[in-house]
């Protein structure tokens, strides 16, 4: 289970590629880059569904819960899709790099620290890693100190209630987005 849980997490973090690749090449690169990815990964999730896939290697590193369904590659590119295409320039980049570094942030911490039990099967400590790299993340970009508070308590609660609700990969930025533009407008 480490291996699994160490190789998701690297996986999860590589995802840092796709602002990067919005902050270097701009909006369109990374729009196509978001849409090739989320197309091909479409396409191996339903042969992988179907059965027409079947690796050693893909099998043994999905979750129980996605041996059946879309796997949360799928909602990670999908968040990123409609991050890049919904949100502004700094919007975008931001969500995707609380995505990519805060929700592996939490699960290390939460896996390995993890005590005092929150809910949805989340831990004080993972959920507290997730809020103080968010703000981390959000610090980075030009936001005002209310944006990147009340955003990393959005993205925050968007990682705690996505278990029940919906895949995280794909709530995590769009809240975390919205929240963004939300105080921007003020």
């Amino acid at each position: 289970m480490k291996k699994l849980s160490f190789l998701r997490t690297l996986f999860h973090v590589s995802g840092a590629a796709m602002p990067l690749s919005y902050l270097l090449y701009g909006r369109t690169v990374a729009l196509v880059l978001a849409l090739s990815l989320f197309v091909i990964l479409v396409g191996a999730d339903v042969l992988r569904i179907t059965g027409y896939l079947n690796t050693g290697f893909l099998r043994k590193h999905l979750k129980t819960e996605e041996m059946k369904r879309p796997t949360g590659s799928l909602f990670y590119m999908l968040g990123c899709l409609i991050s890049i295409l919904v949100f502004g320039k700094y919007e975008a980049m931001a969500s995707i790099f609380v995505l990519a570094i805060s929700d592996p942030a939490s699960s290390m911490i939460g896996r390995t620290w993890g005590r005092r039990p929150l809910a949805f099967g989340k831990s004080m400590e993972g959920t507290g890693a997730f809020l103080l790299s968010a703000l981390l993340v959000l610090a980075c970009f030009p936001f005002t100190v209310p944006a990147v508070i009340g955003t990393a308590c959005g993205a925050t609660a968007a990682e705690l209630f996505s278990a029940r609700f919906i895949d995280d990969n794909l709530s995590i930025p769009v809240v975390t987005g919205a929240v963004l533009s939300f105080f921007g407008f003020w």
